[in-house]
């Protein structure tokens, strides 16, 4: 498969929205308290973690590729207590890019709020030095699934939004085509790309690998997920 350019990669970036209108960006900002104060997720005792692989593509001026950091990611199920039902499934991942010093996670969990225009959130966090990029990632404008490292991707259908400094909130659109789309996007794509945004205003790609215990990751929860409807 051909190498694809950091530019062509940000071609692709989403940007924005399409399903949900100005009124569904209110009520979505007005239930982040909601979300970001939930019982926060516990890890289950019998999962186990393995590393696969995570990349941050930097855009350079030198070269038109970007330039590589290479790094690792481990995913587990977590199970988040809710009251009076039964515990939910979330998709855990730790990052670490280590020549960058930089952290990130990212979790995926069924939206179960009927009154929230979400099938589901994406929970996003990147912490890095001050030194590296202005030491913050100001903005994460959507994420992209796509089949190898190298390939373009193809945007979720979803409206991101931050909630403080590294920290956002990715609701995935649930219009029937979208989530539908959505789903089999994550069933189907092997990688992650989340375009970023520095403080210094430089641009990147956060490419993450499911791998396959990663596989096995989404395969449980989604199917978990898929039959508590």
């Amino acid at each position: 498969m051909p190498m694809i350019g950091f530019e062509a990669r940000i071609t692709s970036w989403p940007s924005g929205s399409r399903p949900m209108t100005w009124r569904d960006l209110l009520l979505f900002v007005g239930y982040l308290p909601f979300l970001v104060s939930a019982i926060p997720a516990q890890a289950d005792p019998s999962g186990t973690a393995s590393h696969g692989l995570a990349v941050v593509i930097n855009e350079t001026p030198s070269n038109a590729m970007g330039e590589r950091h290479p790094g690792s990611v481990s995913w587990r199920i977590d199970r988040a207590r809710t009251a009076g039902r039964p515990d939910e499934l979330v998709i855990h991942a730790d990052i670490e890019i280590p020549d960058m010093k930089m952290t990130a996670m990212l979790d995926i969990r069924r939206n179960t709020d009927k009154s929230l225009p979400a099938s589901h959130v994406m929970e996003m966090k990147f912490t890095l030095p001050l030194d590296v990029a202005g030491g913050k990632v100001i903005s994460a404008p959507g994420v992209m699934m796509k089949f190898t490292e190298r390939a373009r991707g193809t945007p979720l259908s979803a409206l991101t939004v931050k909630v403080t400094e590294g920290f956002f909130l990715a609701g995935l659109s649930n219009v029937d085509v979208d989530r539908a789309r959505n789903l089999q996007l994550l069933k189907e794509r092997a990688w992650f790309d989340i375009p970023i945004v520095y403080a210094n205003q430089h641009r990147g790609i956060v490419a993450v690998e499911k791998g396959f215990h990663g596989e096995d990751v989404f395969n449980e929860a989604m199917t978990a997920w898929e039959q508590s409807k």
